[in-house]
């Protein structure tokens, strides 16, 4: 019996003993650590300068879209240009029209003008006024009216009558038609026409008729001149209006 007892106690200090063991401080318990996840800060997207710095691959050329054809240029013939009016004498006419290209110059005078034209043998002129009388030139006056080549004309009962004329004085009605002072008329063709209040004469003269009562003329130079007009169909009848200008000739072609 009693050791029976002595069995029990020793197996109840067994336990106590292990009892208080496991009343110990238990270790630390390992709890798994998580992996640490990386914050992830948002990237801006690279431009195309880093995309091309960072990568070492040429970078594609851009499409190329192929462009139409280009068209050749129209040929155009090229044709003889037309000579000058003062080169083409079939381009005048004594009819006391004034044609387009029929003269290379004009001057103004208000109610008087001029045309006119050269080459190297003949002067061609268009003159009219707002008359119904006589109308005139006088082409290099030394002085005054003196030494001038005239042409004066008018239009009477349809027919018109024109005089190769000179300057004999520095004023008044000196200008006789040049036969009468021994020259010739070197008139070559003329033409007047009366149209409404306006008289208006074309005259062919020489550039150098070799009369002494006749200007002579050089192409390339620039004369004086004087234009007139009166009221009367009288070679002697006094001025309304006269003016002075110059004659600029063109060279010879």
């Amino acid at each position: 019996m009693r050791r029976r007892y002595q069995r029990a106690w020793v197996l109840v200090v067994a336990i106590v003993v292990v009892a208080l063991q496991a009343c110990a401080a238990p270790a630390p318990r390992q709890m798994p650590t998580p992996e640490p996840t990386a914050t992830q800060t948002p990237q801006p997207e690279p431009t195309a300068t880093a995309q091309l710095e960072a990568s070492p691959t040429e970078t594609a050329p851009p499409t190329q879209t192929p462009l139409p054809d280009t068209p050749e240029p129209t040929s155009i013939p090229i044709t003889d240009t037309p000579a000058p009016a003062q080169d083409r004498a079939t381009a005048w006419a004594a009819d006391g029209t004034i044609s387009d290209g029929e003269y290379t110059s004009q001057a103004d005078f208000g109610d008087m003008r001029l045309w006119w034209r050269n080459d190297a043998e003949h002067l061609y002129i268009a003159m009219e006024g707002d008359t119904s009388g006589w109308v005139a030139i006088g082409i290099n006056p030394e002085r005054g009216m003196q030494g001038a080549n005239y042409i004066l004309g008018f239009v009477a009962n349809g027919e018109a009558s024109i005089w190769d004329a000179y300057g004999t004085a520095p004023a008044g009605a000196n200008h006789p038609p040049d036969e009468d002072l021994g020259g010739t008329d070197d008139i070559v063709a003329a033409a007047g026409v009366e149209d409404g209040s306006v008289t208006r004469f074309e005259v062919k003269i020489p550039m150098n008729s070799g009369d002494d009562y006749d200007q002579a003329l050089t192409p390339g130079e620039t004369y004086p001149l004087i234009i007139a007009i009166g009221d009367a169909d009288d070679f002697n009848a006094y001025h309304r209006r006269y003016d002075r200008g110059e004659l600029a000739l063109a060279p010879a072609p």
